[in-house]
């Protein structure tokens, strides 16, 4: 038999422990949001000129999941170096072999303001990813993040709720009922 939250007897009080549990859960479902919206990423308005930077795969391609992979570069040479990460579908960078370090070329603004890698290539100057993929693959992490925070969002809510209307609001009707029946006996 499959149990509703209107299920619920109307007068049903909560106990304290399910209350605190509740709460506890409260703010977990909201860290959780939180953390997830920390990693939505920024999508930078396409530069009006970018330069070629030589760059260095410094790890390892590791598998975040099934579908999702980060690819690890240092942009630039000497002092102007900055380790950039990029996080790619699986599917589209397991037949580019990045797992070796190499040098590569970047695509970034002309003036180095931003710190954003808009394409990669090869030493012969190849297109290995482009700039659509790359934004591409930030749309859909974005969508994802947006995702989890909206559906942690509702289960907020839903858990507050819960612990407004069975925890504290019928706990108040349970003690104006009380009082009334005194008077009233």
């Amino acid at each position: 038999m499959r149990v509703k939250m209107r299920d619920i007897p109307a007068g049903y009080l909560s106990g304290f422990f399910e209350s605190v549990f509740l709460i506890v859960l409260m703010i977990g479902f909201s860290f959780f949001a939180f953390f997830h919206l920390d990693k939505v990423m920024k999508i930078p308005s396409p530069p009006k000129k970018t330069i070629l930077e030589k760059a260095f795969i410094y790890r390892d391609v590791s598998m975040v999941s099934k579908t999702t992979s980060k690819l690890f570069l240092t942009v630039g040479t000497g002092g102007h170096a900055y380790d950039y990460v990029i996080e790619a579908s699986t599917r589209d960078i397991q037949f580019l072999d990045f797992n070796k370090s190499r040098m590569l070329w970047v695509a970034v603004e002309a003036d180095r303001r931003r710190r954003f890698v808009w394409a990669i290539y090869d030493d012969g100057l190849g297109l290995l990813i482009s700039r659509q993929e790359i934004l591409a693959w930030m749309q859909y992490r974005n969508t994802v993040n947006y995702s989890v925070v909206a559906v942690s969002g509702i289960g907020t809510l839903c858990l507050f709720y819960l612990v407004f209307r069975y925890g504290f609001w019928n706990r108040l009707l349970a003690k104006r009922m009380a009082r009334e029946n005194r008077r009233d006996g």
